[in-house]
């Protein structure tokens, strides 16, 4: 069944989810830092047998429930808001792994990659979930992990998902960067080909190994930063693999630096090469996007990548893309306003991957 997705009503509505997905958020830090549980009883006090939700699952080698295998043909979407039922195994949160994401087809040398599994992935019998590819930005060492140690994304949608019945997408945060922290740029070009293993190799590694929905309407590409930049790259690139995007802080396009220096390391020289790049000339040649979803966030106070955001986000509504955006009030361009954009956006995303009601 294709479920509902419909424009956002903003300012309001958005600020409600991001204020109560923060709440939830705030609400899990201070029970983790509540005073240790009591002791448990001595040995010789009988232990009740497990309950269904204590049982563990069985497992492959990177942690993965193999009750997530997916089947031969998985739905397209699913219209879980209305027809998902949370069983009594449903666990009160998600799980964060590592996982190894291999550049099969691009050959493109990449670390581990994050991937978090909401509660309904975690069941006997899980649903085919949306999946949601998240990138962070680009500095010296990082990569994957940065997504959880400053966005706290295992936190945030551990929140998303309480607040809706345990579904959530499933997360996957790919090192798009390679091993050194550079910046390829999300193209393939000579310093790796990084858009090939985001087109190729994630989705093929994706629903190879999780139960999850094979449309566009359930697939997103986000990230922030320079991760953002990719996101409007390869979300306006390849709408028929990506049907949402989610754009925190993101660039005019894939830069380093400064044109000259872009075109002759990342592009060999190829100037006509990196203007096609541009996520304006991508979104121009390719015409009118009937399906596309696109979230768009920049803080306040950030005078270097904020003003990109209203030019692409123009250009995105231009043609045809449904378009959200958001300016964090008093915030700089650094993880403090990522987190909270990452979480909007991805509470924004629920009713538009089936999720939750269309209000």
């Amino acid at each position: 069944m294709q479920h509902a997705r419909r424009p956002s009503s903003l300012p309001g509505v958005l600020l409600t989810i991001a204020v109560l997905v923060v709440a939830v958020v705030v609400a899990a830090v201070v029970w983790t830092r509540s005073p240790a549980a009591p002791a448990p009883a001595a040995a010789s006090t009988p232990t009740a047998a497990p309950t269904p939700a204590e049982t563990p699952l069985p497992v492959d080698a990177d942690g993965i429930p193999l009750s997530e295998r997916p089947a031969p043909h998985e739905p397209a979407t699913v219209d879980l808001a209305r027809t998902w039922r949370a069983p009594a195994d449903l666990p009160p949160d998600g799980r964060l792994l590592h996982v190894s994401v291999p550049g099969t087809t691009s050959h493109f040398v990449a670390r581990d990659a994050l991937l978090w599994l909401p509660p309904a992935a975690l069941v006997a019998d899980p649903p085919p979930l949306p999946v949601a590819v998240l990138m962070p930005g680009q500095s010296k060492g990082s990569g994957p992990d940065d997504m959880e140690s400053g966005g706290q994304i295992a936190r945030s949608m551990d929140a998303i998902a309480a607040l809706h019945r345990g579904l959530a997408p499933i997360v996957v945060v790919p090192d798009q960067l390679g091993p050194r922290s550079g910046n390829p740029m999300c193209i393939d070009g000579p310093l790796g080909n990084s858009r090939s293993y985001l087109e190729h190799d994630v989705p093929a590694w994706i629903t190879g190994h999780l139960r999850v929905q094979t449309g566009a309407a359930a697939w997103t590409i986000g990230g922030f930063s320079q991760g953002g930049t990719c996101a409007i790259q390869l979300g306006a690139g390849d709408p028929d693999r990506f049907g949402n995007i989610i754009d925190v802080s993101g660039e005019l396009g894939p830069s380093l630096g400064d044109p000259a220096r872009t075109i002759a390391r990342g592009f060999s020289g190829n100037a006509a090469a990196y203007r096609a790049a541009q996520p304006l000339a991508v979104m121009a040649r390719h015409g009118h996007y009937a399906s596309t979803w696109a979230f768009f966030t920049a803080a306040q106070l950030d005078t270097h990548y904020g003003p990109a955001m209203p030019v692409v986000a123009d250009r995105a509504a231009a043609v045809g893309m449904h378009v959200t955006r958001w300016v964090l009030p008093g915030a700089r361009h650094n993880w403090t306003m990522a987190r909270a954009a990452i979480a909007a956006g991805m509470a924004w995303l629920e009713p538009h991957v089936g999720l939750a009601p269309a209000d």
